[in-house]
């Protein structure tokens, strides 16, 4: 009967190391993705990663009209550009964006009402910045370095106002970036959205589709993660049940002393823990390699800001959760080991007949 017994709780702490390491490693998972404040940590990059990309941008659509018209060398002021896209788009406020994208997406998760899924963006800053001298600056920057017309330019319409995608020969640049300037300052001021709304933009996450909100597939799809999203935040706790469920098993079938306690406790707790610590030792080297494995480095430069921020939203989140993990298995560790120290004291004690 007593083997029986003891062979019933090996199976048990076998089962516990399991348990255990799973709700280390889930629950401090679901803690970290359910984490509104972390999440938004991950995107504190944001602007540097657009002043590193939108110059780029307007350079490249430069280069390729100067192509399309014949001229393979367009001398572009990079530093001009560079300088005109940092002083229009206010310190902070693309990190305030995305925040509240951010906040627009965990209101539905958590609440699982469509109407939440929205994103309020406050559009002011970066309205008065293109208003003023930034403004004016960023249109020069962009206009000085427009390829020279080789034909017939075409034009596109801001405003009121065409602009040539090409310099005609003798362009006062400063006075069409004077007339350019003034016409997206008066489309900025004419549009009713921004109107209406003095600058603050509610735009829904989701979209709207025929006019009727969400289509039945989306819904569905957002529906089912909303859910899982709920259950994991709300239930997460649970997975420690599990692991202390076992401990408690052993102690009903094999624990008769402090001794016996201590070692049927002390190693499963000692095993669960150090295993853990491995997998979280070796886990960031690991996703590191995955991630530049499936995602190699492009080719083109200006997707290499994009991919940098995503590999630092990958350590950021690995970060987190590792910090978490090695407390908690710590923790355990700690436990774990005072348990079988008690268990070879006490046994000790007895043997010299204290």
């Amino acid at each position: 009967m007593r083997g029986c017994l003891q062979a019933t709780a090996g199976f048990v702490a076998a089962l516990f190391v399991l348990t255990a390491m799973t709700a280390l490693i889930g629950y401090n998972l679901i803690v970290v993705a359910t984490d509104r404040e972390t999440v938004k940590g991950l995107f504190s990059g944001l602007d540097e990663v657009v002043r590193q990309t939108a110059p780029a941008l307007i350079i490249e659509a430069a280069r390729q009209e100067a192509l399309a018209r014949g001229i393979t060398d367009l001398p572009i002021d990079e530093g001009q550009l560079q300088t005109a896209v940092a002083t229009v788009i206010p310190p902070g406020w693309l990190d305030e964006q995305a925040e509240a994208a951010v906040d627009g997406l965990y209101d539905y998760l958590e609440t699982g009402d469509p109407a939440d899924a929205a994103v309020t963006l406050d559009t002011r800053p970066l309205l008065d910045s293109l208003r003023g001298a930034a403004g004016q600056q960023m249109v020069t920057a962009v206009i000085t370095n427009l390829p020279p017309c080789t034909g017939v330019p075409n034009f596109s319409t801001v405003g009121n106002v065409d602009i040539p995608d090409c310099l005609p020969p003798g362009t006062d640049v400063q006075q069409m970036s004077n007339i350019v300037h003034t016409a997206v300052v008066n489309a900025i001021d004419q549009n009713p959205e921004i109107v209406a709304n003095a600058g603050v933009v509610r735009l829904p996450l989701f979209g709207a589709e025929n006019g009727s909100g969400l289509s039945n597939e989306r819904q569905v799809q957002w529906a089912r993660w909303q859910r899982n999203f709920s259950l994991a935040h709300t239930w997460g706790w649970t997975l420690w049940l599990a692991p202390l469920a076992c401990l408690l098993l052993i102690a009903l079938l094999v624990v008769r002393s402090l001794p016996t306690w201590g070692h049927w406790w002390g190693w499963p707790l000692v095993i669960a823990a150090v295993t853990v610590l491995f997998f979280a030792i070796v886990t960031p080297a690991l996703l590191t390699f995955v991630a530049r494995t499936a995602v190699p480095p492009p080719t083109d430069p200006l997707a290499l800001p994009l991919r940098q921020l995503g590999l630092n939203l990958i350590t950021t989140v690995a970060d987190r959760w590792l910090v978490r993990v090695y407390f908690q298995a710590g923790i355990l560790l700690a436990l774990g080991v005072g348990l079988i120290l008690m268990a070879f004291g006490v046994t000790a004690v007895r043997e010299r007949g204290y």
